[in-house]
Order: C-alpha cells, then sequence, then structure tokens
C-alpha cells in the first residue's frame, strides 16, 4: 500500500510548517530558566580548514552537524544522514538500488559544465566521494563551509563549497567498547499505475496494432494467429477479446519483481581507550544490503584505527588509518524500470502467465514489432550480471610541536589508494545475445582502475592574547598534493559457452580495448589571520596561491583571497546592561568577501592529446596511427573562479531557548569553461574557453528552539531552509547554449542556458490537448477541414486525435516546432525540520524534509508512451486515450458524428494511437513536466534507554533499543515514482530529469546502541 499522498496546493503547507516547527506557539519557559543562560553552543567548536575556532568567534557561514544528529539516524552512509540537515546543502540520491550515488551541491553549485561536487576534507585531508565512504559511526562532527571566508583558505577547490568531516578518536580514562547495530527491512513505497486489466490490454493493443498496420502480428499473440483475411475476422475481433479475457489472469510485473522485502543489516564495533598521555580507538563496520531486485546487493566493510600521544611536553603525533571494501551487485546506477513497467501484462494465446515471466520473450516480440525494446527484466537479470569491487587505504600521521611560547609547527601526510574491478557478463538469454547473436554473442566486459593521492601539509600557528582583550591567531601553511591514476578495459565477446563466465576470456574475441593514464599536482601557499577585540569585534584575512598542472603554462597559478569582518553587539556594555538583553541574548553581524576557484576540470584541456586510429596503407587497413584529436587544447586555458559576498546575523532568545542564523549570499561565477565551437577550417571541432559567467544568490535560515524543558520532558526542533537562484551573466557571443537530455524513446528535452535567465529552463514544445471532432468541418466525400482559427500543425493536416502544441509563429496560428521554456527544474527552495522528544528512558525524532518550486522532466512517463505493439502503458494514459477504432467494425473511422460516440467528452482525452502521435510522442513537451514539489516524512524514531541501575548489574554501560520508519510518507502531486529526482549529466543546468531510476523504498527498522 503507497502512502504517497498527492497534493496539488502545496507551498502553502510549508509556511506553516515551518513556523510551528520553530516553537514560537508552543514554547515555554520557567522561572529556573530564565535565571541561567545555556552556554552549550556558545563554547562549541567548529572545524575549519587547517583549524578549528570557538562559534562564537566564528566570521564565516558554516553550518554544522553533531554526532548526536548523525546518531539519530540509522543510515548506512553519511549521506543519507546528512540529507535535509544543513541549510544550503543539497542531496539527492540518484535512486533507491543498493550502490545507488548521489548529487551533492551547496548555495548550487559554481560551474555550468564542469564539476559542481563539494571538496571533502577529512581529519584535514582530501577524500573524494568521502560521505559515500566513511563510516557514519566514526563521524564526530561535520562542518559545510560555505562562505568566502570559510572556503577561500582551500582556493582553487574551495568554489564549490567544502564539507570538513572530523572522525572520532580515543578518549582518556577507561576503556570503552560499543556496539550499535540495526536490521531494515525494505518495500517498495509506491507502485506505478498501469494496465492492469487483460480484456482493456488486449483491446488497446488492438487498436494500436490496427492503426499500425499489423493486425496481423497482433494475432500472432492474442488471436490464436488467425487470419486477417479470415470471415469476421475484423468485425468480430472486440467479441473474441472479450470472451478470452474478460476473466483471464494478469502478470503484475511490479509485484513480481519488486513485491518482496530487501533487507539491510549493519554492525558497528567501537573500542575506545586512553591514558593521559596516550589514546586509541579501533572500529569496525559491517553493512549488507539486498535489494527489491533479484541478484542486486551491496556489502561493505570498514575497518578504521588511530592513535594520538603525546611524546613529551609540547610533541604531539597522530596516525590515523582506514581500509575500505565495497562490493556491488547489479543495482548501482539502475535505470530499467521501464523495463518492469512495459511488460506485457497477458501472453495471450501465445503465452501461459508463467512462460511470459519465466521466458526470454525479446526474440519473439521484437520479431513481430522491431519497435519492440524490452526484454524480461526477470530473465534479463539472471543473464547479465554485473559487479564492481571497491578497495582502498587510507593513511595519514602528523606531527605537533610547541615552540617559542606561543607557536605550533604541524607537519602532517596523507596517502590514499583505490582499486577498483567492473565486470559484467551476458549469456545466451540476455538482449544483447538475441539482439545479435552472431557477432556479439555471449559477451562480457572487464575494466580495472588504480588511483593513489599523497598530501603533505606544513602549517605554523601562532596564538597570544595581549591584555585581556586583543586574540590574535595566525597561521601560515604549504601543501602538496599529487594524484595518478590508470585503467584498462576489455569487450570481448562471442564466448563459445556461458559457463565459465568471464574465466573462459582465453576463447572470447577482445572486440575493444582501452588504456588511460592520468596524473594532476597542486602546489599551495596560504596564511590566515584572526583578530579579536574584547570579544565584540572580529577580523579575519586569509590569502591563498595554488598551482595546479591542469592548467597551462600561461594561468597554472592563481591567488584567492578573502576577508571578514564580525560584530557582537550583544557583548556591547549598553546590551548586557539593558533589559533586551533578558529578550535577545546574543546578537552578531557578519560579512565576508573572498575569490576562490575551481579545478574540478580533466587534466588535459589546455594541451590536444594523440589518439590511436586506423591508417589504411596502400588500401590495406590495420595500420596503427596516431592522430590528433578532435579537441584542440588551449594553453590560456585558467580557472574557474566565484566572488563571493555573504551577510550573516545570528541571533538568540530567551537564554538561548531560540537561536536563529541568517545568511544571505550573493556568489559571482566567472570565467566559466564552455566548449566553443570551432569553425572547419582549423582541421578540429571545439576548444574549451573560459567565456561565461553566471551568478547564484540566495538566502538561508537555520533555526534551533528549545520548546519544552523540565526535569523529565524535553522537545526541540531544528530547521532550516535555504532559497538560491541563478542568473546566466555572459556565454561565448551567443544569447543561449543548449543541453539535450535524453533520446526519443528514453524522455527528450533540451536545457537551455540563457543569458538574463536561471540555469536548469526546460525548453520543448507546449502541449495544448488533442484536435477534437469540433475542430473540423467535414465534406459529403469525407474529407476532413481545419476550421479558421484552429492552430495548423508544423506540417500535413490533422486529423481528430492527434496531439495540438500552442501556434509559436508570429501571426499566432501556427505550431512550427520552435522550442519554448516549458519548465525550471532548480527548486524555490529545500529544507529540512526534525522534532526531538524525550520523556524519562523514552526518546523520539521526527524528521521531515521538503522542496519547492522545481519542475520535474518526467522522462519515464515519456518512454512509457506507446511506442511499440505488446508494451504496457500507463493507466492514465489506457484508460482516456483518443478511440479511433470502431469497435462494430473493428476498423478505423474517420465519420466525425461516430468518433463523438466513441469519445465521450473527447476534450479532455488524451492522444491517438495514430502513426503521427507515434512521432508527436518523442517531442520534448510540456505534457510531461510535473511540478516536483514535496514535503517527505524522512524518518520517525521512537527508541527506549533501559534503566542504568539495571545495567549496571550486568556489566553495561548504557543500552537503547529503538524502531525507525523510513520514507514513511510523501505529500505531493508527482505522478512519478518519487519527486526526488537526481540531475541528468550536470546538476547545475540539468535539474530535475526523472529518467527510470530505481525507487526508494519504505524501510522498517530495528536497532540497538550498547556500550560496556
Amino acid at each position: 500500500m503507497s502512502l504517497i499522498i498527492k497534493q496539488k496546493n502545496f507551498k502553502p503547507l510549508i509556511a506553516p510548517l515551518f513556523l510551528l516547527a520553530s516553537g514560537f506557539m508552543f514554547g515555554q519557559k520557567t522561572a529556573s530558566d530564565s535565571a541561567k543562560v545555556d552556554t552549550k553552543d556558545i563554547e562549541e567548536v567548529v572545524v575549519i580548514g587547517y583549524g578549528k575556532v570557538k562559534k562564537s568567534d566564528l566570521t564565516g557561514s558554516v553550518s554544522s552537524v553533531s554526532a548526536k544528529d548523525l546518531a539519530a539516524t540509522p543510515a548506512q552512509n553519511a549521506l543519507q544522514a546528512l540529507q535535509g540537515r544543513a541549510a544550503g546543502l543539497n542531496i539527492v540520491t540518484s535512486g533507491g538500488a543498493p550502490g545507488a550515488g548521489a548529487n551533492v551541491t551547496i548555495r548550487g553549485g559554481s560551474s555550468i559544465t564542469q564539476g559542481n561536487e563539494p571538496l571533502y576534507i577529512v581529519d584535514g585531508f582530501q577524500l573524494d566521494n568521502a560521505l559515500n565512504i566513511i563510516n557514519p559511526n566514526d563521524i564526530e562532527s561535520i562542518d559545510v563551509l560555505k562562505g568566502a571566508s570559510a572556503i577561500a583558505i582551500y582556493g582553487a577547490r574551495g568554489s564549490n563549497g567544502i564539507i570538513v568531516i572530523k572522525t572520532k578518536t580515543g578518549k582518556k580514562g577507561r576503556t570503552i567498547v560499543s556496539y550499535n547495530s540495526f536490521m531494515s527491512f525494505d518495500m517498495l513505497s509506491k507502485k506505478m499505475d498501469m494496465i492492469s486489466n487483460p480484456e482493456q490490454f488486449v483491446k488497446y493493443q488492438y487498436e494500436l496494432a490496427q492503426l499500425g498496420g499489423k493486425a496481423t502480428q497482433w494475432s500472432n499473440i492474442f488471436d490464436n494467429s488467425l487470419g486477417t483475411d479470415s470471415p469476421g475476422f475484423y468485425t468480430g475481433v472486440f467479441n473474441r477479446i472479450s470472451n478470452r479475457y474478460a476473466t483471464a489472469s494478469a502478470v503484475d510485473w511490479q509485484e513480481r519483481m519488486l513485491g518482496g522485502t530487501g533487507t539491510t543489516q549493519n554492525q558497528n564495533f567501537n573500542i575506545s581507550m586512553g591514558t593521559e598521555k596516550t589514546q586509541a580507538m579501533i572500529s569496525y563496520n559491517y553493512n549488507k544490503q539486498d535489494g527489491l531486485l533479484q541478484n542486486a546487493s551491496e556489502t561493505r566493510n570498514s575497518l578504521r584505527a588511530n592513535v594520538n600521544s603525546e611524546l613529551h611536553k609540547g610533541v604531539r603525533v597522530d596516525f590515523n588509518t582506514t581500509f575500505n571494501t565495497n562490493s556491488t551487485n547489479g543495482g548501482g546506477s539502475y535505470s530499467g524500470m521501464k523495463k518492469i513497467l512495459l511488460q506485457p501484462i497477458t501472453g495471450g494465446t501465445k503465452f501461459t502467465d508463467d512462460q511470459l515471466f519465466n521466458t526470454q520473450t525479446f526474440g519473439d516480440y521484437s520479431a513481430l514489432d522491431s519497435g519492440y525494446d524490452t526484454e524480461n527484466p526477470f530473465i534479463e537479470t539472471q543473464a547479465s550480471t554485473s559487479n564492481r569491487r571497491f578497495r582502498q587505504f587510507l593513511g595519514n600521521i602528523g606531527l605537533e610541536i610547541d615552540f617559542l611560547k606561543n607557536f605550533t609547527f604541524r607537519t602532517a601526510g596523507s596517502y590514499a589508494w583505490t582499486n577498483s574491478k567492473s565486470t559484467s557478463f551476458s549469456d545466451a538469454n540476455s538482449k544483447a545475445y538475441l539482439t545479435d547473436p552472431v557477432n556479439t554473442g555471449i559477451n562480457g566486459n572487464i575494466a580495472n582502475a588504480e588511483n593513489f593521492r599523497y598530501q603533505i601539509t606544513n602549517t605554523v600557528t601562532y596564538n597570544k592574547t595581549f591584555g585581556e582583550k586583543h586574540k590574535v591567531s595566525a597561521l601560515i601553511g604549504q601543501e602538496a598534493i599529487y594524484q595518478e591514476s590508470e585503467s584498462n578495459s576489455m569487450k570481448l565477446i562471442k564466448f563459445p559457452l556461458a559457463n565459465y563466465g568471464l574465466d573462459d576470456i582465453a576463447n572470447a574475441t577482445v572486440a575493444d580495448k582501452d588504456v588511460g593514464h592520468s596524473s594532476n599536482s597542486l602546489s599551495s601557499y596560504f596564511a590566515r589571520a584572526n583578530y579579536s577585540y574584547d570579544n565584540r569585534y572580529l577580523l579575519t584575512a586569509t590569502y591563498r596561491r595554488d598551482g595546479s598542472s591542469k592548467f597551462g603554462p600561461n594561468n597554472k597559478y592563481a591567488d584567492f583571497p578573502s576577508f571578514a569582518l564580525a560584530w557582537r553587539l550583544s557583548q556591547e556594555n549598553f546590551w548586557q546592561n539593558g533589559k533586551i538583553n533578558n529578550i535577545i541574548n546574543d546578537v552578531k553581524f557578519r560579512y565576508e568577501y573572498g575569490i576562490t576557484g575551481n579545478n574540478d576540470i580533466a587534466n588535459s584541456l589546455y594541451t590536444t592529446n594523440l589518439v590511436l586510429t586506423d591508417y589504411p596503407l596502400n588500401n590495406t587497413p590495420g595500420n596503427p596511427a596516431y592522430t590528433t584529436s578532435s579537441i584542440v587544447g588551449n594553453p590560456n586555458l585558467k580557472w574557474e573562479q566565484m566572488k563571493a559576498k555573504n551577510l550573516g546575523i545570528d541571533l538568540a532568545f530567551f537564554n538561548n531557548r531560540i537561536k536563529l542564523t541568517s545568511e544571505f549570499y550573493d556568489n559571482t561565477l566567472e570565467g566559466l569553461l564552455l566548449p566553443a565551437t570551432l569553425p572547419a577550417s582549423s582541421g578540429y571541432t571545439t576548444q574549451y574557453k573560459n567565456i561565461a559567467s553566471f551568478r547564484n544568490r540566495g538566502m538561508e535560515y537555520t533555526l534551533n528552539t528549545v520548546n519544552i524543558k523540565s526535569k523529565s520532558f524535553r522537545w526541540t526542533t531544528d530547521a532550516n531552509i535555504g532559497f538560491n537562484k541563478s542568473k546566466v551573466l555572459f556565454l561565448d557571443g551567443n544569447n543561449f547554449r543548449q543541453f539535450s537530455q535524453g533520446s526519443n524513446r528514453a524522455g527528450l528535452v533540451n536545457y537551455y542556458a540563457t543569458i538574463g535567465e536561471q540555469l536548469g529552463d526546460m525548453y520543448g514544445y507546449v502541449y495544448q490537448g488533442i484536435y477534437t471532432t469540433d475542430d473540423f468541418t467535414q465534406a459529403s466525400n469525407g474529407t476532413l477541414t481545419l476550421k479558421p482559427g484552429v492552430v495548423k500543425p508544423a506540417s500535413g493536416t490533422p486529423k481528430p486525435g492527434d496531439m495540438k502544441f500552442a501556434a509559436d509563429n508570429e501571426a499566432g496560428d501556427q505550431f512550427t516546432r520552435k522550442m519554448v521554456k516549458i519548465g525550471n527544474g532548480t527548486p524555490d527552495f529545500i529544507g529540512g525540520i526534525s522534532n526531538n522528544f524525550s520523556y524519562k528512558g523514552f526518546d523520539m525524532t521526527v524528521f521531515m524534509k521538503f522542496s519547492v518550486g522545481g519542475d520535474i522532466y518526467n522522462a519515464t512517463k515519456q518512454s512509457l508512451s506507446p511506442y511499440a505493439l505488446f508494451q504496457n502503458v500507463p493507466s492514465e494514459f489506457g484508460n482516456n486515450y483518443y478511440r479511433i477504432i470502431d469497435p462494430n467494425t473493428g476498423q478505423a473511422t474517420t465519420n466525425l458524428t461516430r468518433l463523438k460516440e466513441l469519445n465521450p467528452d473527447e476534450g479532455s482525452r488524451l492522444w491517438s494511437l495514430s502513426n503521427t502521435n507515434t512521432a508527436n510522442i518523442t517531442y520534448p513537451s510540456s505534457y510531461y513536466v510535473e511540478d516536483g514539489s514535496y514535503l517527505r516524512i524522512a524518518q520517525l524514531t521512537v527508541g527506549y534507554s533501559i534503566n542504568k541501575e539495571f545495567l549496571e548489574r550486568i556489566a553495561v554501560t548504557n543500552a537503547r533499543i529503538y524502531v525507525t520508519v523510513n520514507n514513511l510518507a510523501t505529500i505531493t502531486g508527482y505522478s512519478g515514482y518519487d519527486p526526488e529526482v537526481a540531475a541528468a549529466a550536470n546538476v547545475a543546468v540539468t535539474p530535475g530529469y526523472d529518467t527510470s531510476a530505481f525507487p526508494r523504498s519504505r524501510s522498517y527498522v530495528l536497532g540497538i546502541n550498547l556500550t560496556f
């Protein structure tokens, strides 16, 4: 049963919910609360670039998530735990399959064509994809650096924002052993409404076949191969269908493929120990997920250890090492949901239900209709298997030495090694084999990749307080990063047998092979200075100079400065001594400006590469030769650059019972890389140039409230909301750039970046329903004439039931296939709300997240349109398509009176199954654009902590059991599986593209936390 709730008037719901969450309506305070000031958060420490700072001294824009917040979420990775919990951070997973990735952006990203992924810093070192790799149980805190002052210290890597992760370390005192475990039972949260009645399905198939001239093919499957020249074939066809299929059973493909229960088990062990001078910790995590789809699973292992030790007074050393493994079968970026949805629900007279489900029918159907492209997914998941194995070793060591009283020198180094192997194999039941059994046959692929990175960082810090009011801290540093990767792959065909799989490589034919090798390096110098006067006036200045091997000799180095100012108004004497301090006890204004860069680009765009080709010497092929690629290098290539401004206000009310942080930012992105088209006379097609710019402006609000606080009961709320709007400022001399997504049968839409407009604009044709009988006059000979004032199609003469698109010519009377804006995939705002309750030993957390205003191009819906015989369609279409076949004759009718009888309320019907519409449905159309707004109850957790007096008797320090429901309910008007869709190709340009991703499940979790 689905708990997706459709709500069309969605936007008005958010404001009252956000106000309700703030706690203003329910917050109560006692006299004892008023007498005390909760200073916990004021003394909170925030991890920033190459250091840490008290939150009260912070001048930059930073959002923080603590270990306590993460622990409230039983999650397989930190991506899941962090969703919706930090203002301005947008995490959208690419689907619900095991091993699925995610799009992560901060404040809308910073590039049009290049990478928009934030920089991840784990314990001071860069680690790509860290949120998906680091065991969430090992995380002490996550700080999201967003403002210019916070990110400029990372220079060339900072413009996409920084996510700084601090992992847990050993503690002084007794040895502590922790065990955390949960078991999750996963179920499909929603089913798509497809035709499920066999009689209706076969009648639909007949109309599609007859109008396409394929009645014989239809009969081969559904009518015992009755010849079309048989007496009564046409006039009796609807009666035969009703008699044969009225009580027939149907195959529910969604239920059979996804209706079971997937499971996830997560086991985590942690041992912490320490003396006064040495502390150590070791942890192990095991996670196994078996997906809803057969042969889709993921297994993760993570082993981590760290040691911190004071070797001598003022001399400290720290060591941290991690080993991760991951194995994913199937799953991953699985996008084959349409293969399940399009399957025929009955095999007619050709196949029984069991044969339809358990036989690879692709060859039978595609032989009758070449447009049939959907293999049996049950057989295919067995016939075509894939696996990706990933291994990673991370090690870092640091040495700190205090000298000259106020100085500290730190040198640290890290080494990261990753190795991955991807394999796939398709046997004789696979679509790949059946499509080309002679030239491809049984086939497979092998791909290997290896990568290593080392980083060396040296810093000197200075901290001193002059008098009692002047605090100065300074940092200077040097850093070097080197990364190298290599890869190789083979495509293998014509295996003689499938018995030995890829182990039988010796007897296969190598159809293609590839090898790659690349490296890049970064050399940097940086400095930061902080000054504070009486905890009232704060100043931060940073400078970084980066040199990157990714850029040509003309622009290899760049400078990235920033500054920030802050004023704690509430520390002024007049405020401290006034009555207003009893109401507003903390006020801080912040302003920051800085320049950062983006070097997340390919390694060698500044140079022209050679490619291997075949040269037919003396008309004889097989002679290897090298030629230049079609992309010519640009030695003047330089950094994509962001100039960022941020104004922040931090407020605390009623002795910190209510805290509000407001951020207002303006980020201008300049020198963005675009592929420029070159004249054919140059001998090349493309060159990347720094020729574009756009701007992101937005607001963010973070609200934390203590609504009720008594001896036995506590209710707190944490809420955040972020608004971002982009604007394209300049392109390469053109007014727009087009970025196409999809294909004719996979959901085609064009995204435009247009000067003066927002990124994420979708372009296509405006669907205006269908041509009805009222749009025509009919002569006595049956000829149809379009009435004056009715929009003319791009070509030809329309018929009733044909799709109608809005006029786009100057005269306003004809559709000419001119692309117009049909939507925008960027949300107006996103956010999350968490309400946390505790009563004696019980605790409860309700977490909701929301996204409002972004459109979704439902490419899944477009791919489910009536393209080919034997495929199913959504009930929305199957119940309401325009009928042209007269059941009395079994033939198409053009008589307007009869068409009107066959199609009551014809103005509300969808298009007919005519050949004209078979072409029309491939167009990018506003019909497939839907509002993607949603409010999701993402998590409900109820826990109970067992009485400590009882636990002491069994040598247990803490014990908590809990139950959680993930993805409990979603309020949305979106018709697809899930309104939370990842972007296609590039998150900044192509947001809101739903391409048949694996649906997210609803999971029921049982867990336990133990400490000894």
